[in-house]
């Protein structure tokens, strides 16, 4: 009877281990660029999306308080040598809040997916660079490590993109060091049409 507790604590530890396990395997840096890009073809990633909300206190450029709305264009270049990225934040009446652009590409020294992206906040000059951290394609989640200059001071964030679905994602903003995220849902600007599923039973049924 003594060895029932020994039994089921040799069993959680393989559940945690496994579990881990999964978890890692999921969660990965991608191999090569042909993975990477393959990434983003199934997870609907490229396009043209739009969003609105309010700034929040996170870049070092922008005021928080300001309603805008936005547009982010990401696209695999015509080559498919690299990935080109843009945005454009404004507010209701059209005045630019921050606008920039940036590129992706496959490093064969460090064996990963680097990025550049600079811009104006407010009129004023940002540079950044990123290193992609993992992509998860069971939950069509990418992570990088960005780091960004802007007004004398650099500062590191943690990005996150998901893909809930082929006409919208979610994006999460944060300094490494903590604080309030910038959340934000981005829609599809022309949705992707769905072909209806086919109707089986009431073939079936003679309907």
């Amino acid at each position: 009877m003594k060895l029932k507790p020994l039994m089921f604590l040799c069993l959680a530890i393989q559940i945690i281990f496994f579990g881990q396990q999964h978890s890692l395997a999921e969660e990965k840096k991608p191999a090569s660029w042909q993975e990477f890009v393959q990434f983003n073809q199934s997870t609907g990633a490229f396009g043209t999306f739009t969003t609105e909300g309010e700034t929040k206190d996170l870049w070092e450029g922008i005021q928080a308080g300001q309603k805008y709305v936005a547009t982010q264009i990401y696209q695999l270049a015509e080559d498919g040598k690299s990935i080109q990225a843009s945005h454009r934040m404004e507010t209701e009446n059209g005045d630019v809040i921050s606008v920039g652009v940036g590129i992706q590409y496959w490093d064969a020294r460090t064996n990963t997916v680097l990025s550049s992206y600079s811009g104006f906040d407010q009129g004023k000059l940002f540079t950044g660079s990123s290193e992609l951290k993992s992509i998860d394609a069971d939950k069509k989640t990418i992570k990088w490590i960005y780091t960004e200059n802007s007004q004398g001071k650099t500062t590191k964030y943690k990005q996150q993109a998901t893909n809930v679905s082929a006409n919208e994602k979610k994006q999460v903003n944060q300094k490494e060091s903590g604080g309030e995220a910038w959340e934000e849902t981005l829609r599809r600007l022309n949705p992707i049409k769905l072909a209806p599923r086919r109707q089986i039973f009431p073939k079936l049924l003679g309907r």
